[in-house]
């Protein structure tokens, strides 16, 4: 059988290179968010931090809503037509889109007041609320306009790296923002709980300033795209945009969209409940938790950008043991991407939110719980875009209804006597639940798993020595040395406990050897660094 062969002279150095691109893209883009998020924190204190991220999470919930899905199907549609019809129906989601955008928002300016008052009565929320839904119209377009260069197929360093901008113009803006003051904390600009409104300013500008840059993207990708197909037989001949209704368009999105929004509920709900079940400052004191949640996925995330397309080629090739490779590869990848940062959570949390200005040790077994649970939700791989992409999309959305009941149940059960820890629980029990539950249905429906011959054995060995190296270790030694400020000597230690940890693992690793498709990965950044590869490395296997 050649099939280990074929995965690592074709589709795995296909992974390789476009993961790349994107990881790398994908960890400076959240490396700026979280640098904002250190910022914003230290401007607002806890309870005006605690309030901005609820008023951001309902930003984000109504996004899910107003977005329909649209962001898939334009995807697919715009793959499989010519370029002139992929720009209709990529002008017709965003009209969509846009439409539904401006009404939400609307809605949400003018209820704003009663809404806000659930989470924080004071006026400031309520203005913040204002705000922060302009830029709901923005946003979505913004969304359909990277979905539409995706579907062009454009995925080059230029073009990712391009959408890191608006993150940076949040990040001036704010700046702007708390050093100019605006005025008293009354105002609803300046420091403390009232410069929420100030803030969500900076995030609605920055918005708007993705958008622009989304659509001039989209436009430049469909050019490429045209200028790549003249010439070449068949290239136009995709099926044209008047078969593709506003009907079938809405067909398509209509089960993603529902489970994206049941999704968002029970992954982003915790800080809102948080905010209401408890406090403001309890929502602060929990987020940076909420904020670190996702980093622990980047690794599967950015490999999925390259995996999807490839599960539906080999799903429809019926080459399922390839496929089984590939859920295998990308699976281990994914762990070995999570586990240092993963490591020095579970050991140190103390140091991890001590990064945050305000940061609470009080966290630190929330921040336990949220890694234990995304470590399970990695371990079990992509399962939802297998059953995106094999046809079983309907499944992923049946899983999300009973995971919002298990998140909501035990939201109002936990949080009112735990707090964080509580709204840790419920956010975990119900990731944990669906993505389990997906796992089992992609192993009935497609006999597929990526345990067979896992291989991460090597990896956990390493975790536990990284570890290790980083438990005994006193935090607050690096103020002890040397005469810096409190803050700033826990972003050194910070620092100093990552490498030490990324180090010791990756030494480790090194130490008891690589897999074959291990070494195509080293193989292709060695090329694309421009350092050569040595001829027919990519073809062994071990």
């Amino acid at each position: 059988m050649r099939d280990a062969e074929v995965l690592l002279s074709d589709d795995v150095r296909r992974l390789a290179r476009g993961t790349g691109i994107l990881l790398p893209a994908t960890l400076v883009g959240n490396a700026l968010l979280l640098g904002l998020d250190f910022y914003v924190n230290g401007v607002l204190g806890n309870a005006g931090y605690g309030v901005f991220n609820a008023v951001t999470r309902v930003m984000g919930l109504a996004g899910f809503v107003v977005l329909l899905g649209m962001e898939n199907a334009v995807i697919r549609y715009v793959a499989r037509s010519s370029v002139p019809d992929g720009r209709s129906v990529a002008m017709r989601a965003a009209a969509w889109v846009c439409g539904a955008s401006v009404i939400a928002a609307t809605l949400l300016i003018v209820t704003a007041p009663r809404t806000a008052a659930w989470v924080d009565p004071s006026p400031g929320t309520a203005l913040a609320l204002q705000i922060a839904a302009v830029s709901l119209p923005f946003a979505g377009l913004r969304m359909v306009a990277v979905a539409a260069a995706q579907g062009w197929g454009e995925v080059t360093p230029r073009a990712v790296l391009m959408f890191l901008v608006w993150p940076m113009a949040q990040i001036v803006g704010v700046t702007l923002i708390s050093s100019a003051g605006f005025g008293s904390s009354g105002s609803g600009f300046g420091a403390g709980s009232g410069g929420v409104a100030g803030v969500t300013a900076a995030y609605t500008l920055s918005m708007a300033m993705g958008a622009g840059l989304a659509v001039v993207f989209a436009v430049r990708a469909a050019r490429r795209s045209g200028e790549a197909r003249q010439g070449v037989p068949g290239a136009n001949s995709g099926p044209s945009s008047r078969a593709t209704s506003s009907a079938e368009l809405l067909r398509f999105a209509w089960p993603l969209w529902a489970q994206g929004i049941l999704m968002a509920l029970y992954t982003w709900a915790d800080q809102v409940l948080l905010a209401g079940l408890r406090s403001a400052e309890d929502a602060g004191i929990y987020g940076p938790v909420a904020r670190l949640a996702p980093l622990f996925g980047l690794g599967l995330g950015a490999l999925n950008g390259m995996f999807a397309p490839m599960i539906a080629e080999k799903h429809a090739a019926g080459k399922q043991e390839e496929l089984q490779a590939l859920y295998r590869t990308v699976t281990r990848w994914a762990l070995v991407i999570a586990l240092p940062p993963a490591v020095l959570s579970l050991v140190r949390p103390e140091v991890v939110l001590g990064l945050w200005p305000h940061g609470s040790p009080e966290a630190s077994d929330a921040l336990r719980v949220t890694v234990v649970a995304q470590l399970i939700c990695t371990a079990v791989g992509s399962v939802n875009y297998l059953l995106i992409m094999a046809g079983r999309e309907r499944l992923v959305l049946w899983n999300a209804i009973p995971a919002v009941v298990v998140n909501f149940a035990a939201s109002f059960l936990l949080i009112p006597r735990y707090g964080p820890v509580g709204a840790a629980l419920a956010n975990a029990l119900a990731m944990v639940f669906a993505n389990v539950l997906a796992f089992l249905q992609v192993r009935s429906a497609l006999r597929i798993t990526p345990f067979r011959s896992f291989g991460i054995g090597r990896a956990a060995l390493a975790s536990v020595l990284a570890g290790l190296a980083v438990a005994f270790i006193p935090t607050g030694f690096v103020c002890r040395v040397v005469p810096i400020g409190a803050l700033a000597g826990r972003w050194v230690e910070g620092a100093l406990f990552g490498m030490l940890t990324l180090a010791v693992f990756g030494a480790v690793l090194g130490l008891l050897g690589l897999d074959a498709d291990d070494r195509v990965v080293i193989n292709v950044l060695r090329q694309k660094f421009g350092r050569g590869a040595r001829p027919g490395a990519s073809k062994g296997s071990s």
